[in-house]
């Protein structure tokens, strides 16, 4: 598929600490009940000119790209329809979905976070607090907490919520 090439040259690798930050995210697409197809799950935010999304692979890597919806009608169209229907998405809400239908359309694997988040694509500090509510869907998933808190490891431990308004200010 030649039209990854823009996902090729963009995608940025998130080191250590987006894998320590989002470790729910990271297994989710691992865990076969939680994902029956093993998708990647995508975390995207749109606009009327740009797309960012992060992909949590089944691989372990988490990879963040960021382009204009014009750059990627001109050279990745194929691509992202694929990425479209291929993975699972999450969007923050309505009004983000409404941008991937005028530029491309709706994924068919979608799930909204239900929180405005206007400042985001482009601002990191806003895009990982609507990160870290997507990271707590997947906490609150039972299987996902049995395989990162073992019960015959830490009996009784119950995994902590995180704090979206002290994490990355």
């Amino acid at each position: 598929m030649t039209s990854n090439s823009l996902f090729l040259k963009r995608a940025v690798a998130r080191d250590a600490n987006w894998q320590v930050s989002y470790p729910a995210l990271s297994m989710a697409s691992t865990i076969e009940p939680v994902d029956e197809r093993r998708k990647q799950i995508v975390v995207a935010a749109a606009n009327e000119t740009d797309l960012r999304a992060v992909f949590f692979s089944s691989l372990g890597a988490i990879l963040d790209f960021q382009a204009t919806w014009n750059e990627l009608d001109a050279s990745a169209k194929g691509w992202l329809a694929f990425t479209i229907r291929r993975n699972r998405w999450w969007l923050p809400n309505a009004d983000h979905v409404k941008w991937f239908e005028q530029h491309a359309f709706a994924p068919t694997d979608l799930h909204l976070a239900s929180r405005d988040f206007a400042s985001i694509p482009g601002d990191n500090a806003a895009f990982r607090q609507y990160l870290d509510v997507v990271e707590q869907h997947y906490r609150r998933d039972a299987m996902v907490s049995r395989v990162l808190f073992p019960s015959n490891v830490v009996a009784g431990f119950e995994p902590a919520l995180i704090d979206p308004a002290g994490r990355h200010g």
